[in-house]
């Protein structure tokens, strides 16, 4: 099986210095990986000990089939 590339949708709130108020911060990343769970794991030991709590709200496969 090959490792393809996925897009991750993370989304986590972040509090904005000017107003004090939290703030929705929405990143996609390009991640390879051989299926969605693969992805996933990846994603959760990059944000482990992320001070803010996070979450992945979409994965899918990325039409990108290579990196040059």
């Amino acid at each position: 099986m090959d490792e393809k590339y996925f897009v991750a949708k993370v989304v986590y709130e972040f509090p904005d210095e000017n107003s004090g108020r939290l703030k929705k911060i929405r990143e996609e990343k390009l991640v390879k990986g051989f299926s969605v769970t693969d992805v996933e794991a990846k994603v959760t030991e990059k944000y482990t000990g992320f001070q803010y709590d996070w979450r992945i709200f979409s994965v899918s496969e990325s039409k990108i089939d290579e990196v040059i």
